[in-house]
Order: C-alpha cells, then structure tokens, then sequence
C-alpha cells in the first residue's frame, strides 16, 4: 500500500462521530484490527527489503575492498574492482553507491509507513478516552 493510500484511508478513519458515541466506542477494535494488519503487512514489507538491503550492502562491502568472489561478483554484473578502498573511506563509498540509494530510498518510505501506521494506531487506541471525555462535558453542560 502507498503512503498516499495510507494517507487518504486514514481520513476517512480519523473522523470520531461525536454525535453517535455508541457508534464510536463499536469502532475503535474494527479500526484497530484493520490498522494493525496495515501495520504487520507494511512491517513484514520492510523486513524483506532490510534483507534484501543488507545483503547487498555486505556484498559491495566485499566487493569495494577486494574481497568479493569472481562467482558472486558475476552473480552481480559488476567489473572486477582494480581499485582496493581502505575501510574508512568504504563507507562513504557505499552509502553513494547507485545500486543501493535506491533500496534504502525504498526502506526510508516504509519505514515513514509505519511510523504513520503506529500514529494512527495511538490515535486509534486513545479514542475510548476521548469519548469517555466528550461524555463527560455532555453531562457537565447539561448539569447532570
């Protein structure tokens, strides 16, 4: 799901019917089901790029300093590395690397998914209070 999906979802979920707080109170598990399976799909999502991402990275570690097999770096396409670079500047290397920006970009909008599914969440999880408060001022207001 993209986040614009997630975006657009969430505002028809975030309305809490005041006016119907029997209604409200019945929603808060339906939306808290739904937003977490949001969540455990978008995590488990993430996790196989992190692996994906990570052994790629362990991969052009290897590869950038001289480590790398020939059959794992013909598995890849990538040219024999002529050039050594020392561990400090690796890196550096790696994180300018063109075959990884576009994995971490990848894992930089899922894990804003979840953070906003997380928010979401909270939100979802806070509403009991919310009503219970707007239940409260009804009363105060009508002098009960």
């Amino acid at each position: 799901m993209t986040l614009e999906a997630l975006h657009t979802e969430w505002a028809k979920d975030q309305d809490l019917p005041l006016d119907r707080p029997d209604k409200a109170i019945r929603d808060v598990p339906l939306l808290h089901a739904k937003w977490w399976r949001y969540y455990t799909d978008e995590r488990q999502r993430y996790l196989l790029l992190k692996q994906e991402h990570d052994g790629l990275r362990h991969a052009k570690f290897e590869w950038y300093v001289g480590r790398l097999d020939e059959t794992e770096r013909e598995k890849y396409g990538w040219p024999h590395q002529h050039l050594r670079i020392v561990r400090q500047e690796v890196e550096t290397y790696l994180n300018s690397d063109a075959d990884l920006r576009p994995l971490a970009g990848k894992l930089e909008i899922q894990e804003t998914k979840l953070k906003f599914i997380e928010d979401a969440i909270k939100h979802i999880n806070a509403r009991g209070y919310l009503i219970h408060s707007y239940i409260d001022f009804l009363k105060f207001s009508q002098g009960a």
